[in-house]
């Protein structure tokens, strides 16, 4: 089984009912999808959650995916990414270290944030 990170973007636009592209993953056999403290905290971030009631569905919405925790190794490589210029800001260099540390491909609708990586395979293509 593949593993892929969905990115925030992608949560965002299925919990709005604005993007069927997460169902079609989420139905499909062959992806294990995986979150991670960053896309998690970008997530719940969001404005909509204030009632205890949205926070609970958010919970359960994040519940659903696997988590990849971070780790020394990824704060380094995200280090490096936002050194040498690959990447803009820091929780993007995180998501997109998460995806090389772990040979993990990226679910994400903002590809412009990511087209600098080496190695990074996004998807949709």
């Amino acid at each position: 089984m593949k593993q892929l990170l969905v990115d925030t973007n992608i949560l965002i636009d299925f919990s709005k009912g604005h993007s069927r592209l997460l169902g079609e993953y989420l139905a499909a056999k062959e992806w294990q999808l995986m979150v991670n403290p960053v896309i998690v905290a970008e997530f719940v971030n969001d404005q909509r959650l204030i009632t205890a009631v949205k926070r609970k569905k958010a919970k359960e919405f994040i519940g659903l995916f696997n988590h990849i925790d971070l780790n020394k190794a990824i704060g380094f490589r995200a280090g490096e990414l936002i050194r040498s210029g690959q990447v803009d800001y820091l929780g993007d260099a995180l998501i997109a270290a998460t995806c090389l540390m772990g040979k993990t491909s990226l679910l994400t609708s903002n590809k412009k944030h990511f087209k600098k990586v080496k190695g990074l395979k996004l998807l949709p293509r």
